[in-house]
């Protein structure tokens, strides 16, 4: 009789500790990425590429499109607000590095698309 009593109470405190377990491991939220680096200004595409860190080579290429257009705008002689760009790739960076890497991959593809779909002007062609 005691051994039998001594089995359910063994068996009730395992019982217990699974479900504690479990409802510890429901309740602790997924870490949040660490925040993109802040390079220092002017923004360069390797820096660019430096906010983007880890992620799907597409999400580095839209970086790299985008440093493109900022060197065709200084080009043609207009002031590129390099500040601005820096922070619109730091958001682009943390926003993709909450998604699993295919979601990421493929919200870079749509981004680049719409980034290769603006034609070059002549004296960006060679960028």
């Amino acid at each position: 009789m005691k051994r039998m009593l001594g089995i359910l109470l063994a068996a009730a405190s395992l019982a217990a500790c699974d479900e504690t377990g479990e409802s510890r491991m429901a309740t602790v939220p997924s870490p949040e990425p660490t925040a993109p680096p802040s390079p220092p200004l002017p923004l360069t595409t390797s820096r660019a590429l430096e906010i983007m860190g880890t992620l799907s080579n597409t999400c580095r290429e839209v970086a790299t499109m985008k440093m493109a257009q900022a060197k065709c705008e200084e080009r043609q002689g207009r002031t590129v607000d390099h500040a601005a760009l820096r922070t619109e790739l730091r958001d682009l960076a943390w926003n993709m590095a909450k998604l699993t890497p295919d979601e990421a991959s493929k919200q870079c593809e749509v981004i680049m698309g719409e980034l290769s779909s603006k034609p070059k002007p002549q004296p960006c062609w060679d960028l």
